[in-house]
């Protein structure tokens, strides 16, 4: 399978270079030249199947050029925790992302890309210099990829972070995994780590002094992996009785990975009926919003570069346009969901994933069954929750655990001039 970059131009590359590159030099992010059609015998037995099992069928149609065997001794390896899906209430279920190492939903991407890296680098890469992986994080992406990353010979990972957009727990993450792992703190904003990690990986000059490439969810690794979840949702719905033809997905949105991966599994012949992006008013999440409708006009250096895949599959597929609903939703209605859905059910979850249920109250009775994503552990919001419901109902999480002190921290102005120079004396 070959991979175009939504910028326009005409080049198609193999998997392996649209890795490693991340971005293409046109500046635009790399999409599948064909979306795989998945058999429908799949859905005969699919009730059968386990999480692993989904993910080598869904694999191996999304990643042609990689044998099968490695795919599922991949698969295997990055699917070693469950994700369950809880019934809420009467056809409304939770997709729990969170029960991967780091408790987000990113252990899947992170876990996968690192493990197709690897791959790459053992079977006779074309470029055999090390590797530089480098990412910008505003909480638990870099975690994550620590995680991840920890430990990979010949890879070197430098984690571009705004200390006050993170958590001690992921700062914890960051500091305490393998030698490989560099927390790079940016005296600046989140915002300001991703254009820079943008103009690195644009850097042609740069890119013949060193093979660098991002884990960001600009890579085409980090997202294709996030479709294995929702055929899984499926197959839990099939069996638990429900018919999931029609099922409606909800996900919080911030950097709209997970909206992107339901676009694709939709093409794919995964019969979604409806698509919610649910976010917190006053954010910037997805660029417009017109007559409840996602806006799909790109704008890739300053919001998601997930919204030109976006454009790329609802031009192609016109149709798609018309099932996606977008919902914002204040402090007090996310607070007012936690405490509802605890009183109601006894289920706990975060702001972000009340969110993203919140919606799912938005369809209309008998629109079908709904599935929200789950995307971090409540225990992170252990403090709020625990203010908001008047009991100790969770425990706040021992961050005392992860943290090592400074461990290949590094502290740089948030300019490109900067990165750069850092790079040039810390990289492989």
């Amino acid at each position: 399978m070959k991979y175009y970059s939504t910028s326009g131009n005409n080049e198609l590359i193999g998997l392996e270079e649209a890795v490693m590159r991340s971005l293409s030099p046109d500046g635009g992010v790399y999409m599948p030249e064909t979306i795989p059609y998945i058999p429908k015998a799949l859905f005969n037995n699919i009730s059968e199947m386990s999480l692993t099992d989904i993910s080598y069928v869904v694999g191996t149609q999304l990643f042609r050029s990689i044998e099968p065997e490695v795919i599922n001794d991949i698969v295997k390896d990055v699917m070693a925790f469950p994700i369950p899906l809880v019934k809420i209430s009467d056809r409304c279920y939770s997709l729990e992302l969170f029960h991967g190492p780091t408790g987000s939903f990113k252990d899947v991407g992170t876990r996968f890309m690192a493990r197709i890296l690897t791959h790459f680098r053992s079977s006779g890469s074309k470029d055999p210099r090390p590797v530089n992986v480098l990412v910008a994080t505003s909480g638990d992406t870099g975690a994550a990829v620590a995680d991840a990353f920890g430990g990979i010979d010949g890879v070197s990972v430098h984690i571009l972070y705004s200390k006050v957009h993170n958590s001690n727990r992921n700062l914890g993450f960051m500091q305490s995994h393998e030698s490989n792992i560099h927390p790079v703190e940016v005296r600046g904003t989140f915002d300001e780590c991703q254009n820079m990690v943008r103009a690195a990986i644009l850097d042609r000059d740069l890119s013949r002094s060193m093979r660098l490439t991002s884990a960001n969810s600009l890579n085409i690794a980090r997202l294709l992996p996030q479709t294995f979840y929702y055929f899984h949702a499926y197959a839990r719905l099939v069996e638990y009785g429900e018919n999931p033809h029609g099922m409606v997905i909800s996900t919080p949105c911030g950097n709209l990975g997970n909206l992107t991966a339901a676009l694709l599994s939709k093409q794919m012949g995964l019969p979604i009926a409806g698509m919610l992006a649910a976010g917190s008013a006053g954010e910037r999440l997805w660029g417009d919003i017109r007559g409840d409708i996602f806006s799909t006009t790109p704008n890739e250096v300053t919001l998601s570069t997930n919204l030109s895949r976006i454009h790329h599959i609802v031009e192609q597929n016109p149709e798609l346009k018309s099932i996606i609903g977008c919902h914002t939703y204040s402090n007090n209605d996310i607070d007012s969901q936690i405490y509802d859905t605890y009183n109601k059910s006894g289920y706990l979850m975060g702001r972000n994933s009340a969110m993203a249920c919140r919606a799912l109250g938005e369809i209309p009775s008998g629109s079908g069954v709904g599935v929200f994503l789950s995307t971090s552990n409540p225990s992170g919001y252990a403090a709020h929750l625990n203010e908001l419901l008047g009991d100790n109902v969770i425990d706040e999480p021992d961050v005392r655990r992860h943290h090592k002190p400074d461990r290949n921290r590094h502290v740089i102005a948030p300019t490109y001039q900067a990165l750069r120079k850092y790079l040039l004396d810390n990289s492989n």
